[in-house]
């Protein structure tokens, strides 16, 4: 913010200076008979008491005057914005240098108003808390003290409108005093004039006394008033300006969060500056190259070919080796690579003949599988006749049986009828047939 006043400026604002001239431009006419009227020399020029009372009058009137001067030329500034546009709702509270910056930037009278002065504290505030979370508070606290300061700047005003009633009683005891003391018994008619001059004085300045602190006391009033309007509309401004301008970071429920960000903002700073740092040494390094090579260059032009020439005579040996030594490392390896493929082809063309030859013995007995199933299938057909043929002599034993049964039978009946003691038997042999 700007310097306090110069002395040459607060001489020139004071109530005092000009309350005091306003008093001299007052009584001078009077003084010099250029204003002459009954009144003003009854109720301005009776008693010391009334030119005193005059004078703090001059001294409070001027203090108004400044007052309401100040209250007309700061009104028009408190519906203005002093500060950029925010870009984004919640930035970094970095962002009060710069604001800080064009609030310097103002003319000296703008920086005085209340509407400057309260923006400057509130962000002053941010930037050294580095956090807008108590911006609310702070932004209440700073209105407290606008008001209790405000009421301050009336501290000689209200001493003024507190002194002149109190010269006008004063006025009054010194009138009846002198009243009292210029009466006399003896010679009441003559020390009756002297008696009410006194009693007029004491009437007349305790009169003057309360006219003029009645119209400081309004005056004083409607001027606190617009001051408090004023004030009112700085609030406003001042909310508009800085609400809702700052990221919060809610330490209300986190109060870990700031120490986290902080240290954060830390580490980040602290890589910002070794960055820097880095890149300032490889600057150095590069200038240092650049005016060794500066030197080379300015050095003797013989000299620079002779040793570009043996260095690129040492750089073409050194690459001719590494070539040479490359070319075989690879004529070599080329060599190797493919022997290893000549020798896994021959294994391949042994295992491709031993797998034809594992191909043909499968074929073979494959073939006699086959052939096999042909014999199975006639020795199948061959079981089948004979499992006829068995079923056939089977049945052909049965029937041998019966006749012999029955030859048998006949033979008994005949030898019966011949022989009836003897008993012929006959056994029929049982005939078997095997399958071939």
């Amino acid at each position: 913010m700007a310097a306090p006043l110069p002395f040459l400026s607060r001489v020139v604002r004071s109530p005092i200076v000009w309350g005091t001239a306003a008093s001299i431009a007052f009584y001078l006419p009077i003084e010099t008979d250029v204003w002459q009227a009954e009144y003003v020399d009854r109720y301005f020029t009776g008693h010391p008491v009334e030119y005193v009372s005059m004078v703090l009058f001059f001294i409070g009137l001027a203090t108004l005057v400044f007052k309401c001067l100040d209250v007309v030329e700061q009104w028009p500034l408190a519906r203005k914005r002093l500060l950029p546009a925010p870009r984004s709702q919640g930035e970094s509270v970095d962002i009060c240098v710069p604001l800080l910056a064009a609030l310097d930037s103002l003319a000296p009278g703008v920086q005085r108003s209340w509407l400057a002065m309260r923006l400057h504290d509130a962000l002053e505030a941010v930037r050294r808390k580095g956090s807008a979370d108590t911006l609310d508070d702070e932004l209440k606290y700073l209105a407290e003290s606008d008001a209790v300061r405000l009421h301050g700047t009336y501290a000689m005003m209200r001493i003024i409108v507190w002194a002149i009633p109190i010269l006008g009683f004063l006025g009054t005891v010194m009138g009846i005093t002198l009243a009292i003391a210029n009466l006399s018994p003896e010679a009441l008619e003559e020390s009756l004039p002297e008696v009410t001059y006194g009693l007029g004085i004491a009437f007349d300045t305790t009169a003057l006394a309360l006219a003029l602190s009645m119209v400081l006391m309004f005056g004083q009033f409607l001027t606190d008033r617009a001051e408090q309007r004023l004030l009112a509309a700085v609030d406003n401004c001042v909310i508009a300006e800085l609400a809702g301008r700052f990221e919060q970071l809610g330490t209300a429920t986190d109060p870990q969060l700031v120490a986290v960000r902080r240290m954060a903002d830390a580490v980040v700073n602290a890589t910002e500056r070794l960055v820097q740092r880095q890149s300032e040494l490889w600057q150095a390094t590069i200038d240092a190259a650049h005016q060794h090579w500066s030197q080379l260059a300015s050095g003797s032009q013989q000299q620079i070919e002779v040793a570009l020439a043996a260095a690129l005579g040492r750089s073409l040996k050194t690459f001719a080796v590494d070539l040479s030594e490359a070319s075989q490392s690879a004529a070599a390896q080329s060599q190797e690579h493919w022997l290893r493929v000549q020798g896994a082809l021959v294994e391949t063309a042994h295992a491709s003949r031993d797998q034809q030859a594992e191909l043909a013995r499968q074929s073979e007995v494959l073939l006699r599988v086959v052939e096999a199933t042909g014999q199975v299938a006639k020795l199948e057909e061959t079981l089948n006749r004979n499992l006829s043929a068995l079923t056939g002599a089977q049945t052909f034993e049965e029937t041998l049986l019966n006749l012999s049964a029955a030859i048998q039978l006949l033979g008994a009946r005949l030898n019966h009828a011949q022989r009836p003691a003897s008993t012929v038997s006959l056994v029929g042999n049982r005939v078997e047939t095997h399958a071939a």
